[in-house]
């Protein structure tokens, strides 16, 4: 009898832990997502001269400002990322380099899922 109350309440912790994970990853994969169309259209509209047929003559503060824009307009999940890469292009340190180079891939990989027209350049294959 003892075995069977063990097991039922193991059984009973285990969907219990399923379920929170479930929650916890809904909430996640919801920040990342656009309150509506009209906000992704506008954020996407936003990031156009980041595409790789545009940018090539924009300077890094261009570019800075660029993504400023976008920051204020990406929905709450990716604003780490952006906070990141703006922290490095005000404060150029060697040591952040690599974590505003992560920054960066993660934010051109989110502007390249969210707007269909719009290629960074290098994200993808970055990440092979």
């Amino acid at each position: 009898m003892m075995q069977v109350r063990a097991k039922l309440r193991i059984g009973i912790a285990a969907v219990i832990g399923l379920v929170v994970v479930g929650v916890l990853g809904f909430q996640l994969a919801e920040a990342d997502e656009f309150q509506s169309k009209g906000d992704q259209e506008s954020f996407c509209e936003a990031a156009t001269p980041l595409d790789l047929q545009n940018s090539h003559d924009m300077t890094i503060t261009e570019k800075g400002h660029v993504l400023e824009e976008l920051s204020k307009l990406a929905p709450e999940g990716i604003h780490g990322e952006f906070d990141s890469l703006h922290s490095w292009y005000d404060h150029r340190h060697a040591e952040d380099e690599e974590d505003a180079r992560e920054a960066s891939f993660a934010i051109g990989e989110f502007i390249e899922m969210s707007c269909d027209d719009i290629n960074i350049g290098g994200v993808r294959a970055s990440r092979d």
